[in-house]
């Protein structure tokens, strides 16, 4: 799954002129791939999906199968941010991403420091 979501991700940016490409285009535009991709498994995306339990913000988008149980739930920012980490963590699901873009590599390698366990990192950029 992790490949199809990068190789789909990047189809998706490489289509927007450069000229338009800015952090939150990346960041909608990913949400965008992730719901048609949810949609297509035959689950039901839920953007900016937050457990009412816990005051940690929401994840950028959850699938939730037919029985309303989340079977997997995303976060993506230029970095990885120990927010997005936190949201994910209150999620109860098995698969958990964190999808990264920053086209500073080097800074994206240094925030891996807040990877946990169970929390699958995707990097897309490419040049």
């Amino acid at each position: 799954m992790k490949e199809e979501i990068k190789k789909k991700i990047l189809a998706a940016i490489r289509s927007i002129p450069k000229g338009y490409l800015r952090d939150a285009v990346v960041k909608e535009t990913i949400r965008c791939v992730l719901y048609g991709l949810l949609k297509e498994k035959g689950l039901q995306p839920v953007p900016a999906f937050r457990n009412p339990r816990f005051p940690e913000g929401p994840v950028d988008m959850v699938g939730v199968k037919e029985d309303h149980a989340v079977e997997v739930a995303f976060c993506s920012n230029p970095t990885i941010e120990l927010k997005g980490i936190k949201s994910l963590e209150r999620v109860a699901c098995e698969k958990k991403f964190v999808i990264s873009f920053s086209p500073n590599r080097k800074k994206v390698e240094l925030s891996t420091f807040f990877l946990k366990p169970g929390i699958e990192h995707i990097y897309v950029y490419e040049k």
